[in-house]
């Protein structure tokens, strides 16, 4: 048995969730809060989400969570067949992460507190969310999938970070800045049309307007 754990408002938990959902393996799910209590760093030594337990033995990073699961569960591979195109499925997840996540996250603890940011700060998060997406728009083929035709890594890492960046972007900048990425809506839709991604999606929605209706 495996426990993934975490919590359903992180993108990187949903990443893993979806993964193990498409694998169609057997996981419990632990609602476990980053931290940097000794029993947390025990099991995920930065203190963060998510980790899995297998069989007892814990694995944390979500990236090489996957890879785990990629090797322990080769069938309903998540990965494209060639080598070139695994490794454009790995150069996006990395540029959704490192270059869309990022510059977005300190945006969450201004939503989780219900302040905003100074208008330079806005400013400095909307330059870098343009280069990554435009980062992103250079390597994504939407053909169907972010990597080619393939269902992969990378569309694990966007069905977790753009609604995110979208949500937080729209609310703090004033625009979606993912609509900057030609082809995210029709892209999205087809992400929401598959069974994982839209038990994850809702699990996550539940989750946020629990948060919310508690901070207000």
């Amino acid at each position: 048995m495996i426990k993934l754990h975490g919590i359903p408002l992180s993108p990187y938990y949903n990443k893993v969730k979806i993964a193990l959902l498409e694998k169609g393996v057997n996981f419990q799910e632990v609602v476990t809060t980053p931290s940097q209590e000794d029993e947390l760093l025990e099991k995920s030594p930065m203190g963060k989400i998510p980790y899995v337990e297998i069989n007892g033995h814990p694995l944390a990073e979500s990236t090489v969570i996957l890879e785990w699961l990629e090797d322990a569960y080769p069938t309903a591979s998540l990965l494209p067949p060639t080598p070139n195109g695994r490794a454009l499925a790995r150069e996006l997840t990395a540029m959704l992460e490192l270059y869309v996540m990022q510059p977005a996250s300190p945006l969450i603890r201004h939503m989780l507190k219900g302040s905003k940011p100074d208008a330079a700060k806005c400013e400095d998060i909307r330059q870098a969310l343009a280069r990554g997406i435009g980062a992103v728009a250079k390597l994504a083929q939407f053909r169907p999938w972010l990597a080619g035709e393939d269902f992969s890594f990378a569309d694990l890492s966007a069905a977790g970070v753009l609604p995110v960046v979208a949500r937080l972007s729209q609310s703090f900048l004033g625009e979606d800045m993912t609509q900057r990425l030609e082809g995210c809506p029709d892209y999205l839709r087809r992400l929401g049309e598959r069974p994982s991604v839209a038990r994850v999606w809702t699990e996550r929605d539940v989750s946020l307007a629990a948060l919310m209706a508690r901070r207000d």
